[in-house]
């Protein structure tokens, strides 16, 4: 399931790595920096394994994400802010993943915006769907 899912996304340019199921943790030896669209090398990660998946931020994957943690506010700090309509995921923790294009420009990683809100830039990753979270939840795309 999540093997399908990561060629998928590296098909679409988005930099992924095996991360340990039920976990945020990678299980490569440089994390992050093992991140690829190589489908050979994908392919290999996952067999016979069932990871979940990590897709890089930033300008590597073109993405920015802004990650909202139910478990420490993020969803009362997200009351009465704008946010434009974009892709969004919905955590295996209940939280939120709003999906953005990368500017083209250095995009740092922030914790703390507001209580409970982060974004995932450049040098960032967050765990994508049907990534299985410790909370025994998977991680869904938003469907409007």
């Amino acid at each position: 399931m999540t093997l399908g899912a990561a060629l998928r996304y590296a098909a679409r340019g988005w930099r992924v790595f095996p991360v340990k199921s039920h976990d945020k943790v990678p299980a490569t030896t440089h994390g992050l920096l093992d991140a690829t669209i190589n489908e050979r090398a994908i392919r290999e990660w996952w067999t016979d394994r069932e990871w979940n998946v990590g897709v890089a931020t930033g300008a590597a994957s073109g993405l920015v994400v802004v990650d909202v943690d139910a478990g420490h506010g993020g969803m009362e700090s997200m009351e009465g802010l704008a946010i434009p309509e974009t892709v969004t995921v919905l955590t295996g923790g209940g939280g939120l993943h709003y999906y953005f294009a990368h500017p083209g420009y250095e995009v740092r990683n922030a914790t703390g915006l507001l209580p409970g809100i982060d974004l995932r830039g450049d040098g960032g990753y967050v765990v994508a769907p049907p990534s299985s979270h410790a909370s025994g939840r998977r991680y869904e795309w938003e469907v409007l």
